[in-house]
This record gives C-alpha cells, sequence and structure tokens, in this order.
C-alpha cells in the first residue's frame, strides 16, 4: 500500500509533479479544463488518482499552476520581443513601429506549444471569477510587462495622451481574448461566413487580428 508521502512510489516527487502539469497543460489546451477530469490526467499522465490532491490539493489549484506557469513562458517571449524591437528602434534611430508592437503582443498565442488559446481562456476565467493566485500571476507577470507594452506604444505617437494609450491597450487585450477564445472548429466566424472565414485557420486569424489592431490603435 502506498503511503500518503510517497503517491507515486519508485518515481522522483518533482518528476511526477512535473508530469502531472505538463500532461495536464496539454489535455486542457485539446479540451479544456472543464472537460478534462482528474482521472483524464492521471491516466495520459500515469500516475495514481491521489497524485493531483498530494502535490495540487485540487484539479482547480492544479489549473492555476498551469495559468502561471503560462503567463510566466508567454511574459519571457514578450519581453524578449519587445526589447529587440526597442534595441533596433535605438540602434537604427527609427521610430518605433506599431505593427511591431502588436506582433510582438499577440506572437505567443500563435506560437506553437505555447498553448495562447488555454491562457486567454484563463485570463477570461480570471475576470469572471479572480482568486488569491489569479491575482498573483497578474501582478507578477501580466501587469509589470503591460505597463513596458503601454510606455513603448506612447513612444509611436506622442500626439496621444498616455491615458488613452491606457484605454487602448486595454481594448487591444479584450479584442485579442475574444479572438483566441473562439478558435475551435465550431467557431462563430466560420458559422457566420459559412465558412468563407474561419477563425481555426491560425494565419488567417493572425493576418486579420494584427491588421485589426494596428487601425485601431493609430485612429483617432
Amino acid at each position: 500500500m502506498k503511503s500518503r508521502s510517497t503517491p507515486a512510489a519508485g518515481q522522483g516527487a518533482s518528476d511526477v509533479r512535473e508530469r502531472i502539469l505538463v500532461t495536464a497543460e496539454l489535455l486542457f489546451a485539446r479540451q479544456g479544463v472543464d472537460k478534462t477530469s482528474t482521472r483524464d490526467i492521471t491516466t495520459e499522465a500515469g500516475v495514481n488518482v491521489a497524485s493531483v490532491n498530494y502535490y495540487f490539493r485540487s484539479k482547480e489549484a492544479l489549473a492555476e499552476e498551469i495559468f502561471m506557469r503560462l503567463a510566466q513562458r508567454v511574459t519571457v517571449l514578450r519581453l524578449a520581443d519587445l526589447s529587440r524591437v526597442m534595441d533596433a528602434s535605438r540602434e537604427n534611430r527609427t521610430a518605433l513601429r506599431l505593427e511591431d508592437l502588436v506582433d510582438c503582443f499577440i506572437r505567443p498565442y500563435f506560437e506553437p506549444g505555447v498553448h495562447g488559446a488555454l491562457l486567454a481562456r484563463f485570463i477570461l476565467q480570471h475576470r469572471l471569477d479572480p482568486s488569491e493566485m489569479t491575482h498573483r500571476v497578474f501582478e507578477q507577470y501580466l501587469n509589470p510587462f503591460a505597463m513596458e507594452f503601454i510606455e513603448a506604444l506612447c513612444l509611436t505617437d506622442k500626439r496621444i495622451s498616455r491615458v488613452d494609450w491606457l484605454w487602448r491597450y486595454t481594448l487591444l487585450t479584450g479584442t485579442v481574448m475574444l479572438a483566441m477564445t473562439d478558435v475551435g472548429p465550431k467557431n462563430r466566424m466560420s458559422a457566420l461566413s459559412d465558412g468563407q472565414a474561419d477563425a481555426s485557420r491560425t494565419e488567417d486569424l493572425k493576418h486579420q487580428l494584427a491588421d485589426y489592431l494596428c487601425r485601431a490603435l493609430r485612429s483617432g
């Protein structure tokens, strides 16, 4: 009989914990958090059912930790892109391009292996039902990047006030979240257009989203 302190005998605790996290993220991204059971996760990960409760207390707490990991991963990518764009502007003595900043913001949502659509769903869930953990995700990762990104936006057009850029950034994020949470095979865009436009076509969605955001941010 396995003791509660060793729910997966013969395996390192950190290995088991990481396997659960990786497996849960893949399943959440593929079929959604609500439609993924604890047993689905443990079966796919090859660990016993008690492991999720042992390491994470509940599926909800496991989901929140995955949100933290996703936010950290996306923030690292964005900061690297933002630094590259800012450095190029300074070195070449050219104005920051809004197109480059928009690409910096949305690229992680389309990057293979990042699971951007899952992150978007987590962010929307936080808006609907925030917890202490999701507040920490925003405070530690998403808000600090947002402040740097807004400062960069201000440099693209100094005629626009910082307050207006804050509004535009907030509306930008809302647009991206809405777009990225309806990308399945039965997405509304496909239904409305009878398949002529389809948000599940990744490159089409990325192109249309980037074009719309740049136009909206420049308006006025």
